[in-house]
């Protein structure tokens, strides 16, 4: 039962533009903290022995959720913050459901259903997306997808953004678990090619830079060879010189290098694509934006979700732009002390990282840094399956080991030190 509640978790965080019916309201903002509820009930036993284990992780993250809400409280755009603050402290409760299923389901085997699992999410996202570019008005784009940012895909996702770096972070984890023997070489063969053409239309220059980073850690880990490397490469790049929408994000609009027929079938005049410039200098603005709300305010902040809803309409005109940092938007949004428990939590959690397991350490990796140009707070898909491998580091046990030897995979620690 705990497994289907965790699959219950993963499916939900899908669902964020589903509304009540009558209230506008996400079914996903009731359904997960439910769910997860429902993974605490079952592990109560267990629940004496994580808070032992983990105290300090966990005093860590209440106190920033604390500050978070009396932040809210006293920022100079209540509604606003208070109803961001119900919605992240969703993340609290699926955080700590997380923290439970590995605790108690420690053995290799169960793990690797988890990791299973989140693979073939990955992998289904990935599918919708190359239908997206094969079928944008497609009944089931209009039923779960977020405002159409067509040509580049962006699946079932908030933004083209989130949907590569997702992708990418599967390309990663598909290949780590190949190498430890829990999926097949067709397995891999499948997700290799669906991860590397959506990530080529997702035509996200955050997800290419973060996939550059992944390939560069599963190197450092001999999870692939240089050889690998330069092969998958050379298909991403394949990928990227071959769709029109890619190749003009790279600067190339007007490259005829190995053209296809336009995935894109619209008229072309009906296209409009934003400037790789534009998008690139934009940063820069809302990071000055940014700077000079945490003057106004630098101990407190603004509260939870104003720079979206309030700052960030100032410097283009419309809702949904936050600080395109996660440290900086931390700080605007919830000032110096704000930033200084964040900071802490993160800390808290690398100090308890205490075995270098790729399967953990590399997506962990890659989801902070694809937020150093941006923030992804808000897409429940990508924060959901972020708090999975955070929860499941602190709970490591050298699940998953490669000696130096690859092809042998063992444990050599059956249970941590309490």
């Amino acid at each position: 039962m705990i497994n289907i509640f965790f699959l219950l978790i993963l499916f939900s965080s899908l669902l964020g533009r589903i509304k009540f019916p009558g209230i506008n309201i996400g079914i996903h903002y009731l359904l997960i903290p439910a769910f997860s509820f429902g993974i605490i009930s079952l592990s109560v036993k267990f629940i004496p022995e994580i808070l032992k284990k983990h105290k300090i992780i966990l005093i860590s993250i209440s106190l920033l959720y604390l500050w978070m809400w009396l932040s809210s409280l006293i920022s100079p755009f209540p509604s606003t913050a208070i109803t961001y603050s119900l919605k992240y402290s969703t993340y609290f409760i699926v955080f700590f459901a997380f923290l439970v299923l590995n605790f108690r389901n420690f053995k290799t085997s169960s793990l690797t259903f988890y990791y299973r699992c989140i693979l073939y999410l990955l992998q289904i996202i990935a599918v919708l997306g190359f239908l997206e570019a094969l079928f944008p008005n497609h009944w089931i784009f209009e039923l779960l997808k977020f405002p159409s940012y067509y040509p580049q895909i962006g699946s079932i996702m908030q933004n083209p953004n989130q949907f590569g770096v997702i992708v990418s972070i599967g390309l990663c984890l598909s290949l780590i678990l190949e190498k430890q023997k829990n999926i097949s070489k067709f397995e891999l063969y499948i997700s290799e090619f669906l991860f590397l053409i959506s990530l080529a239309l997702s035509a996200s220059r955050n997800a290419w830079l973060v996939f550059f980073l992944g390939m560069f850690f599963l190197l450092i880990y001999k999870i692939i060879s240089i050889k690998k490397m330069i092969f998958i490469m050379s298909l991403w790049l394949l990928c990227i010189i071959s769709i029109p929408v890619s190749t003009y994000r790279i600067g190339l609009g007007n490259s005829k290098v190995f053209p296809l027929i336009n995935l894109f079938l619209t008229n072309h005049s009906d296209i409009v694509l934003p400037s790789p410039v534009g998008t690139a200098l934009s940063r820069f603005a809302l990071w000055q934006a940014a700077i000079i709300e945490t003057i106004t305010r630098p101990i407190t902040g603004i509260g939870v979700g104003a720079f979206a809803e309030h700052i960030g309409v100032k410097v283009f005109g419309r809702k949904g732009y936050h600080a395109h940092n996660i440290f900086l938007n931390v700080l605007v949004e919830q000032g110096i002390i704000g930033l200084f428990l964040f900071t802490n939590f993160l800390v808290q959690i690398a100090s308890k990282v205490k075995h270098a397991n790729p399967v953990n350490v590399i997506p962990i990796i890659m989801f902070l840094a694809s937020q150093m140009p941006d923030v992804f707070v808000e897409d429940y898909t990508f924060t959901t399956i972020e708090f999975y491998f955070l929860a499941a580091a602190m709970n490591s046990r050298k699940d998953f080991v490669i000696e130096s030897k690859p092809e042998i995979i063992y444990n050599v620690q059956k249970i941590c030190d309490k």
